[in-house]
């Protein structure tokens, strides 16, 4: 009972926010900068916008929250951000969040809060931004979504290349011992992908995934010497694989 009242609320909130333009408090009224939340009947993600702040009215900043309506956890998604500008363009971009422990999970009825146009400066000024659910990737591994930007191919590629990173440095161990697994990736080698034939997405992925192994080393390095590295070589990737914590 307690489940199927949350599905209520939750679509209750959902089907008030379609279309729904929310002019929200900001530090400036210089600008009637809103932000509306694009119609999407099936998504699993829930989108609700909670602050904008204007004060810089070419860098505007803006918060919302995403809440999992579904009964599986979510491993992966994506947002796309349509900004319609003053002048008459617009401006779209994606952007990917990977969580990739099992701790970080979003799991049924969770929020997590996100934070957007930090970082970005317009021309022209930001009158609306439309915010929409491009993709989603389940713990049981379905996903779903338009994934107009291929943001699948990108974590296909991620988790290759850490799979590849992690051979790769065990046989060196293997062979060399940590200490040469340690000069090993100090050293920044990058790991080369073998199928060149993938996409520009998926190799993308491939080099993020290999340096985020290589990173991790790094700080296992830093956090506990050479036992700590022995450590941290054994553990999966992502929670695919059965990570528990994201370091």
């Amino acid at each position: 009972m307690a489940k199927l009242s949350f599905k209520f609320f939750v679509l209750g909130i959902f089907l008030g926010s379609l279309l729904f333009l929310y002019k929200l408090p900001s530090s400036s009224q210089a600008t009637n900068l809103r932000v509306a939340v694009a119609e999407q009947r099936a998504t699993s993600l829930v989108i609700l916008p909670t602050f904008v702040d204007s004060t810089n009215s070419l860098k505007p900043r803006y918060g919302y929250s995403i809440t999992n309506s579904a009964d599986n956890a979510i491993v992966a998604y994506a947002i796309e951000e349509i900004v319609s500008l003053q002048s008459g363009s617009q401006i779209s971009t994606t952007t990917l969040t990977h969580l990739p422990a099992k701790r970080l999970l979003l799991g049924p009825g969770a929020s997590r809060q996100e934070e957007g146009g930090t970082g970005k400066t317009y021309d022209s000024l930001p009158t609306l931004i439309t915010l929409s659910v491009d993709f989603i990737e389940f713990a049981d591994g379905s996903r779903w979504g338009k994934d107009q930007v291929k943001s699948g191919e990108r974590l296909d590629g991620e988790r290759a290349g850490a799979r590849a990173a992690l051979k790769k440095y065990r046989e060196i161990k293997s062979v060399g011992g940590v200490k040469k697994l340690v000069e090993t990736f100090e050293a920044s080698t990058a790991i080369v992908a073998e199928d060149k034939n993938k996409s520009s997405n998926w190799l993308l992925g491939f080099h993020h995934g290999s340096a985020v192994v290589r990173t991790r080393l790094r700080k296992a390095k830093t956090r506990g010497g050479e036992a700590e590295v022995e450590k941290e070589l054994t553990k999966p990737y992502d929670s695919t694989e059965g990570r528990l914590e994201p370091w």
